[in-house]
């Protein structure tokens, strides 16, 4: 391989291969059909589902917003004890 493959990116294709590639037009029409095939093959969560993961991360963020709190606070007064400022 020389430096100017791996630069391009071109490492393991043929030179053909990427000719091709390159020159390949998609339509408007088949993009679309592409996106409702790839769209057809997602698998949604269900309602119970997205639910609980909601309430996971709500609960997930008040316990991290509480830690950091406390933690500001406490730097707080320690730092405000030592430059004799007042609470």
């Amino acid at each position: 391989m020389t430096p100017t493959q791996i630069e391009l990116g071109n490492y393991g294709k043929p030179a053909e291969n990427a000719e091709k590639e390159q020159s390949k037009v998609v339509t408007i029409a088949q993009f679309f059909k592409e996106v409702k095939t790839e769209f057809s093959k997602i698998t949604w969560p269900s309602r119970d589902q997205t639910t609980r993961e909601f309430f996971s991360v709500i609960i997930l963020v008040s316990i991290l917003t509480g830690i950091i709190f406390v933690i500001d606070k406490g730097l707080s007064i320690v730092l405000n004890f030592f430059s004799g400022g007042t609470l």
